[in-house]
């Protein structure tokens, strides 16, 4: 009895020690691809990690080493801007069929203000997929 006291403190002696513990989101590493994932065991006799891998079947959980695993880091995309155009951008917007060269003047709702090079065609609100960049 005394044995297994020991082993069960020692057990969370070592998990207390161990970068990860039960529960805790992790990343894991596969076939060189890192991974989210959850420590689901940890068995300090071979100090290994029995892990599960985020949106993936039960049948991919596996025992890893520590080598194979890092604390979670969420990761944001970047942001993407807004719109595609700024003001100032250099574009080509048809004029009846043919492709002039224009300047955004205003960014709109979904829309862009542009301005003909050629004062002749003058000014219009136009829609993203119209405008080409230079």
């Amino acid at each position: 009895m005394k044995k297994f006291v020991f082993t069960l403190l020692s057990s969370f002696f070592l998990l207390g020690l161990s970068a990860q513990q039960v529960g805790e989101k992790i990343q894991i590493e596969s076939a060189g691809t890192w991974y989210n994932g959850v420590v689901k065991n940890y068995d300090p006799a071979e100090d290994k990690y029995f892990v599960s891998y985020e949106g993936w079947s039960d049948g991919f959980d596996e025992w890893v080493t520590k080598d194979r695993i890092k604390t979670f880091q969420k990761v944001e995309a970047p942001k993407a801007p807004l719109t595609k155009f700024k003001v100032g951008d250099k574009v080509e917007v048809e004029y009846g069929m043919v492709p002039e060269p224009a300047t955004i003047m205003e960014v709109g709702e979904n829309k862009y203000r542009i301005k003909y090079d050629k004062s002749v065609f003058g000014e219009k609100w136009v829609t993203e997929r119209q405008i080409k960049k230079l």
